[in-house]
């Protein structure tokens, strides 16, 4: 799963789980069918939700809050395009709904609709200017149009309202990248390490800046503390592996390159047939740092 799609996740669970409504009988009535259907969101049971909020919405046709949370269930379920069907159906119904903009242009931005999430997020900050999250989705929207320069400002806009806002400094951190501007990618990377230490993916990101850069004992490093928060992240085994092997540490890069495939990265599968053959391990400098325990 993606840091972005982690993300969304996180954001919508949030969104939808913020209250404890004790259960109801099942009733004919729009407004308790709609009960029922946040109840079971409440408990995680987002498919079973449906036919509540369906239900909501045959009842009362102008339900506006039911298609909007029938659309953010169908966005957790996967189903982008019966999403935006009904935060369409929402906006209708409700045009200054900013849940449902900012929903529709994480649907856009699912099925790789850059533009039209863009104008999404334009429009929740045209309805709330000091929403730093929507300043930094659109910028995320612009960096993948290539659009570096207009990514930049609204990430940099971002943290001026919100300075702790670890993924806008790790975003911003790729986009620089992107730019060849490496040294303050750095920077950025290590600026959302110190604000969210515990992300297993921002030190596997800032590991692959070091490999690129040929310092491969920083990189390892950083591998090795992504692999001791997240065990089961395969491409930190991958990189870490490939660290490794440019260090000359043959067997422990075949070991990683092992995990990885256990773990189902098929890189790592072409990496361990190519160069895990070799029987003795080239000795490698002892004056090298001891690797760090997983």
């Amino acid at each position: 799963m993606t840091l972005f799609k982690a993300k969304l996740i996180l954001i919508i669970s949030i969104c939808l789980g913020i209250l404890t409504i004790p259960s109801l009988a099942l009733s004919q009535t729009s407004k308790d069918n709609f009960i029922q259907g946040f109840l079971r969101i409440n408990r995680g049971e987002d498919a079973q939700a449906m036919p509540f909020f369906n239900k909501a919405i045959e009842l009362k046709p102008d339900y506006f809050e039911a298609y909007m949370m029938r659309g953010a269930t169908y966005m957790k379920l996967g189903d982008f395009m019966n999403a935006i069907i009904d935060f369409d159906k929402a906006l209708g119904l409700n045009p200054t709904m900013i849940k449902a903009y900012n929903y529709r242009g994480f649907c856009y931005l699912e099925k790789n609709d850059l533009t039209r999430a863009i104008n999404d997020f334009t429009k929740v900050i045209e309805l709330q200017p000091d929403y730093a999250n929507a300043f930094e989705s659109r910028a995320y929207a612009y960096s993948l149009k290539r659009k570096y320069k207009q990514a930049l400002e609204d990430y940099d806009q971002a943290i001026t309202m919100n300075p702790e806002y670890h993924e806008a400094y790790h975003h911003r951190a790729i986009t620089k990248l992107a730019m060849g501007d490496t040294s303050n990618a750095i920077l950025d990377f290590s600026k959302a390490i110190e604000l969210k230490e515990d992300m297993a993916q921002y030190h596997n990101d800032i590991g692959v800046v070091y490999l690129n850069l040929k310092d491969t004992k920083t990189a390892l490093k950083y591998f090795s503390t992504a692999i001791k928060l997240d065990e089961n992240m395969a491409v930190a085994y991958l990189n870490r592996g490939k660290a490794k092997l440019e260090m000359g540490k043959s067997k422990s890069s075949c070991k990683d390159f092992e995990q990885a495939v256990l773990l189902g990265n098929t890189e790592a599968k072409d990496l361990l047939d190519a160069y895990c053959s070799i029987e003795e391990e080239v000795p490698s400098d002892k004056s090298e740092e001891p690797e760090e325990k997983k």
